[in-house]
């Protein structure tokens, strides 16, 4: 085989493997983007249950929920004060379910 020929199929085996590798890169790509988004949809979830429970004691008043969020809410700051932390945090997770509030 002459030189230039052996050029030209170096070149042309150059640009395929180029190629493919582009091809390649470009799927982990969007296959990683994917994911992203997918985690991104995940924590957001997470975080929207925690900031925005389900309604709770739907079927008592109004005023009924925010009588039981305002003990549950007391037990959740007595929970606290006494260091038992993850006490009041569950309370206070049944409190905002029951009247969501920001001081919930």
């Amino acid at each position: 085989a002459n030189p230039q020929t052996m050029a030209s199929l170096s070149f042309s085996s150059l640009v395929s493997s180029a190629t493919n590798l582009s091809r390649s890169v470009s799927a982990l790509a969007a296959s990683t983007d994917a994911h992203l988004r997918q985690l991104d949809d995940e924590q957001t979830d997470a975080v929207d249950r925690i900031v925005q429970p389900p309604q709770r004691a739907t079927f008592n008043s109004a005023a009924q929920r925010a009588e039981m969020h305002n003990r549950l809410t007391k037990q959740a700051l007595a929970a606290n004060a006494a260091g038992d932390i993850a006490e009041a945090a569950s309370l206070f997770a049944q409190a905002s379910g029951l009247d969501p509030r920001p001081t919930t």
